[in-house]
């Protein structure tokens, strides 16, 4: 069987060019395989491309020559060699530069209508694509990715990677599009950190990367940063806010593991106005420590059973700190750092124990001391439908973090590069990397 592949265009005022692009000859590939091979395929896109491209050239070039206030043909200044990537290859032409009209004081010596197409030699389309793969893959595994599939020029991995940072950088400046839904319904934001492997030459093994989601009852976005490399991550988390409809006005809840720094990070993009609730999970397990070598201890042969309050279950002190009664819980557990610690100063058998129940004991209290102002009554926030814990932070420190910058990657990041991942990778999580709602298509 023989192919003829044949293009015909139109340009606005009628001409109809047709171009014969190839000829494929398909007669030996009836008994083996049905269709175009992969490099058929990415041969005729390039030359579909190549040809399309020149035809938009040659009608943008003969259109821009017009002047729209006089109607006269404007001259020509020169043509300049210009290198163009797409998707589906690299194009190679002669770009118009026309001369100012005289009724036209104002424009410039030489003008090309092609100036914000070409600022970056590259299309907005190829852009965000190496930036999708590169906050999906390793760089390497992106540039391998897109020769493989695409007829497009030969990728290299610090091409990826750039490209990332360019597109990080465009969504971080961007100001979100004005939310369509007022509602005041309060924004609960979930956050955590990751910790991912630092480069040797920054002094440090880890970084610390925030991650998390914003939700609403109808509509949720997810974001990351590196505080040490954002330029501002008050002004990038408020830009998030903005994007789901936040106003002074409208309350904001914040659920952490209870490190001080995170939830700074919210109250300084919303300027104080934040309500910060202590992950109940980490409480839970806390308490299980405490419950494991309480227990541990108790049911000794050789203990001397002299102390009534340990002999009370554990789940006295969850059942209190689930309903709210922290004074109460409190003062349960201060019993119990009584008894343990008389228990640990005599010369028992059991006295290893007691230190180990002891030291759970006096963790569990620093940690409810230093977030009292955080603890709430989880089971009415529960009964009423209302987020508990940081599981959905969780989930994005695997999406966001380990998934792309964890340690089984053993790659090792400089704070700009793990905030330009993490911000790109969020986006593409969400949807909201692509061409069509992406600011560098514009």
């Amino acid at each position: 069987m023989d192919v003829r592949i044949i293009v015909e265009t139109t340009a606005k005022t009628g001409e109809k060019r047709t171009e014969e692009l190839d000829r494929l000859s398909l007669t030996d590939q009836f008994h083996s395989q049905l269709g175009l091979q992969l490099e058929q395929g990415k041969a005729i896109l390039a030359q579909l491309q190549g040809s399309v491209l020149q035809h938009q050239i040659e009608e943008i070039s003969a259109a821009s020559r017009i002047c729209p206030r006089c109607g006269r043909s404007r001259p020509v200044h020169d043509y300049r060699p210009r290198v163009f990537d797409t998707l589906f290859g690299r194009f190679r032409g002669r770009i118009l530069r026309r001369r100012k009209c005289s009724c036209r004081l104002g424009e410039g010596d030489a003008l090309s209508p092609f100036a914000q197409v070409l600022r970056h030699r590259a299309t907005p389309e190829l852009k965000t694509l190496q930036a999708e793969l590169g906050a999906r893959h390793s760089f390497r595994e992106a540039a391998r990715i897109l020769e493989t599939f695409l007829p497009c020029a030969r990728q290299h991995n610090t091409t990826v990677r750039n490209r990332l940072g360019k597109v990080a950088k465009d969504i971080a400046d961007t100001e979100p599009p004005a939310c369509e839904t007022i509602s005041s319904n309060p924004l609960t934001v979930f956050i955590d950190g990751a910790h991912i492997r630092c480069r040797p030459e920054y002094q440090k093994r880890h970084l610390d990367v925030a991650v998390g989601k914003i939700e609403t009852r109808d509509m949720c976005r997810r974001f990351g940063l590196a505080p040490q490399a954002a330029i501002s991550p008050a002004a990038q988390l408020r830009r998030d806010l903005d994007a789901l409809g936040w106003d002074d006005r409208r309350p904001v809840t914040v659920i952490s593991d209870g490190e001080a720094a995170l939830p700074n990070l919210i109250r300084g993009a919303t300027d104080g106005q934040v309500k910060h609730i202590l992950d109940r999970w980490h409480i839970s397990m806390r308490v299980q420590h405490v419950e494991n070598a309480i227990r541990g201890l108790v049911q000794r042969k050789d203990f001397p059973g002299t102390t009534a309050i340990l002999m009370t279950p554990a789940e006295t002190l969850r059942w209190n700190l689930w309903h709210g009664k922290i004074q109460v819980a409190g003062t349960h557990l201060q019993w119990m750092i009584v008894d343990c610690a008389r228990l640990a100063k005599y010369d028992l058998a059991v006295r290893d124990q007691a230190q180990r129940a002891l030291a759970r004991c006096h963790d569990l209290h620093s940690y409810l001391t230093n977030n009292m102002g955080s603890l709430v009554n989880y089971g009415k926030r529960y009964r009423r439908g209302l987020p508990i814990s940081t599981s959905r932070a969780e989930g994005c420190v695997d999406d966001i973090g380990n998934a792309r910058m964890g340690k089984r990657r053993r790659m090792r990041w400089s704070p700009r590069g793990a905030h330009n991942a993490a911000v790109t990778r969020a986006a593409v999580l969400d949807g909201r990397l692509s061409v069509s709602n992406h600011p560098i298509a514009a």
